[in-house]
């Protein structure tokens, strides 16, 4: 059998390079062999353990791609052919539940998730794209991504899709509104391009003084307004931007209390908040006397679910250097290093996001 390597975390902090049979595939699977894959938030958390895991695991779920092998059915499925070149989405659908039938299925009742919540034990073992291949079982969604697409930008496929759904499908951003970003992490900066690409008329990208990068990447992918909270006072630097209009919506993607409790106070009567920053145990306390008053809408918004497709269209457009967004490439042996680096562990290196190639 032919064999293959991936990057076991074994334990948090362990990282441990592994040899696999490279698995047999069946009439609805297929076998992708990984040209990069994005670390996410959720791998960093997991590696130290401050999420819980079910080592062993392969990490992995922000993957892109070339079929290298494809079942007759999966063949039909999903339109591709040995050599195709796809990003891979991170869930696993039963297809059964009330959620999948209604297309929510990143809240599937059985729902399990690539490089998250299946152990590497379990075969074929292949279930993270920190390996030189990653198996794709039946219910998966895969979809053909062009060759002009930088591999950088094409591994942060999902993102862009989560950034899409934030903000078109959730925030339903529309032209002449302002929006309001909390956070220029890689998430923030998404969900900045896409809210100028949807047309809003004034994009505020909110982060700290220690950000200058991030927020001079937000400039280049359309925030017209940069604001250092813990330089200016938010609140009246947006007042005085909308000349005390405020925002139609926010989207916090800043994993901070003060950040998330901070939006309420942003947004004008009827605005829409839209909330996918994690923050674990910690409460935030809200004034819901200021939600009720001026009618707000709260939603939380869960991945990227049936907008990936979209987010591939506006990169094939490049509108945008999505790539840029990737400060750091590892290899595969320095797995447990990107991690490191991606959990700001590493003095000295500031990233926007981390990414692995397996194949030299």
């Amino acid at each position: 059998m032919e064999k293959e390597v991936s990057a076991v975390c074994v334990s948090p902090l362990n990282i441990e390079l592994r040899e696999f049979e490279v698995p047999s595939i069946g009439p609805q699977e297929l076998l992708i062999e990984v040209e990069a894959v994005g670390v996410c938030g959720t791998d960093v958390e997991m590696f130290e353990g401050r999420k819980s895991a079910p080592f062993p695991i392969i990490f992995g779920h922000e993957t892109v791609g070339r079929v290298y092998e494809v079942g007759h059915e999966a063949a039909k499925i999903y339109n591709v052919k040995q050599g195709d070149r796809v990003v891979l989405e991170p869930y696993i659908m039963c297809k059964n539940c009330e959620y999948c039938l209604r297309g929510h299925y990143q809240l599937c009742k059985n729902m399990r998730c690539y490089g998250v919540t299946i152990s590497c034990e379990e075969p074929p073992h292949l279930w993270g794209a920190y390996g030189e291949y990653v198996y794709v079982a039946p219910g998966s969604r895969v979809h053909k991504i062009s060759e002009d697409v930088p591999v950088e930008a094409a591994a942060l496929a999902t993102v862009v899709g989560n950034g899409i759904r934030w903000v078109c499908t959730k925030g339903k951003v529309d032209a002449g509104d302002v929006v309001v970003v909390l956070g220029p992490g890689a998430q923030g900066l998404v969900s900045t391009m896409v809210s100028k690409y949807r047309g809003a008329d004034m994009v505020i990208l909110v982060g700290l003084s220690r950000d200058r990068r991030r927020l001079a990447l937000g400039r280049e992918f359309g925030a017209d307004y940069v604001v250092e909270a813990d330089k200016e006072d938010v609140i009246e630097r947006v007042k005085e931007l909308t000349d005390g209009e405020m925002a139609d919506v926010v989207i916090s993607c800043a994993p901070s209390p003060t950040a998330i409790k901070l939006g309420v106070d942003l947004l004008k009567p009827l605005g829409t908040y839209v909330m996918v920053a994690l923050i674990g145990k910690r409460e935030v306390p809200i004034s819901t006397d200021k939600v009720v008053m001026k009618e707000l809408k709260i939603l939380g918004g869960l991945g990227q679910a049936l907008n990936v497709e979209t987010a591939i269209k506006l990169m094939e457009k490049r509108v945008y250097p999505i790539e840029k967004l990737v400060t750091h490439v590892f290899p595969l042996e320095k797995a447990e290093e990107a991690l490191k680096v991606a959990g700001y562990k590493v003095e000295g290196e500031e990233p926007i996001k981390v990414v692995i190639k397996p194949k030299k």
